[in-house]
């Protein structure tokens, strides 16, 4: 497989696919992907970034105008089953779709876009910042009537990559029924518009807003509910929750006298229920004279389901996430031992491993022109 990308989506489609097994060389330019430089954080002169997105792939760094650079992609792509591009940012026509396809009919070529391949916006670069705005992805942090908000992850780079490995897995199987490849387009617009689809319809000319899919959207953010040291999150929703063995234990008699005692003896808590947030400064000051485990065990002993709200210093010292194996230390070459996040399934025959590290700068470029020959 070959990927010939830079950035968050396209690399983070290739990470997956290496993750489970695929033998992915990364043409790279001869100043490297440009997330090499996005820092700080730098570990060594590569950014943290970088080496998140690209381990499990060897680099080869080529320069695609001239001749013998140009020659050397062709001859990989021919060789391959898939290809990740971003057709916007390809140096030649000649390493597009219809060109490639011609080479090698039998190639699954992934084309990674901003805004997808026809229409006004087509063919301009892939930019998360505009595509959240113009997917209205912001809104969903924001209020209505406030300014909107961006999300702090690369939401629309990261979707797209997931639909990109669906879409480039479901050509390989189509591959077998139809005789060749095919183009699969995948956009980080188009991925948000995906991922936002089930929201629409619940917030168009709702009659109030509240409901599944609705309050969440004008509720105040949900910071959890604070103790006297750590926040917790909490739910009452079963309905074995002992609500009145919840008040004795937390000594919370005082909250009958309390004029929002009807909406607060109805609320589940989490800030899901209607009138979460509007009680929450109730469950607070009954929190606050135990510590986050004291309120975790007696929410328990009566019925309710908590977790801890976690930062991350805390997150990875969780015993599921031991567990799990979410954070792997892989040795690099240069900079030493790095923590990552770990491939996010499992298989019982062929296991998703972290089989290298995010390569150097043309690190494989000998080894990969020995196999050319």
């Amino acid at each position: 497989m070959v990927e010939l990308v830079e950035g968050v989506a396209g690399p983070a489609c290739g990470l997956q696919l290496g993750d489970a097994g695929a033998d992915v060389i990364k043409i790279e330019p001869l100043a490297g992907d440009r997330a090499r430089g996005w820092g700080p954080p730098l570990m060594g002169d590569t950014s943290a970034v970088f080496l998140a997105l690209n381990r499990n792939k060897r680099s080869i760094a080529l320069d695609l105008a001239s001749a013998n650079g140009f020659e050397t992609a062709r001859r990989l792509l021919a060789a391959a089953d898939v290809v990740i591009a971003e057709p916007a940012r390809l140096p030649d026509a000649a390493l597009g779709y219809e060109a490639v396809a011609a080479l090698n009919p039998q190639i699954v070529y992934c084309a990674v876009s901003g805004f997808g391949p026809k229409g006004p916006w087509a063919g301009l670069p892939a930019g998360e910042l505009p595509a959240q705005l113009l997917a209205e992805a912001t809104a969903s942090l924001g209020r209505p009537g406030e300014p909107p908000v961006r999300a702090g992850a690369d939401l629309g780079g990261m979707y797209a990559a997931i639909y990109g490995v669906q879409g480039i897995c479901a050509a390989l199987l189509a591959r077998d029924v139809i005789g060749r490849g095919q183009r699969v387009d995948v956009s980080l617009f188009g991925s948000l518009l995906a991922m936002r689809s089930t929201l629409w319809g619940a917030h168009s000319n709702p009659d109030e807003w509240w409901g599944f899919h609705l309050d969440s959207y004008v509720k105040p953010p949900d910071h959890g509910y604070q103790c006297n040291d750590l926040p917790i999150y909490f739910t009452l929703a079963r309905m074995d929750a002992d609500r009145e063995g919840l008040l004795r234990d937390l000594d919370m008699e005082w909250v009958r006298e309390d004029p929002l005692f009807d909406q607060f003896i109805t609320d589940n808590g989490g800030g899901g229920d209607r009138y979460s947030h509007v009680v929450h400064h109730l469950w607070e000051r009954a929190f606050a004279k135990f510590t986050a485990a004291e309120v975790m065990a007696i929410i328990e002993r009566n019925g309710g389901i908590t977790f801890p709200m976690n930062d991350y210093p805390r997150f990875v010292e969780q015993a599921q996430v031991q567990h799990l194996g979410v954070i792997r230390t892989v040795d690099h070459p240069g900079i030493g031992p790095v923590r990552m996040v770990a491939p996010p399934w499992t298989f019982s025959g062929t296991p998703a491993e972290i089989r290298r590290p995010a390569p150097r700068l043309g690190e494989h470029t000998d080894e990969v022109l020995r196999e050319l020959r």
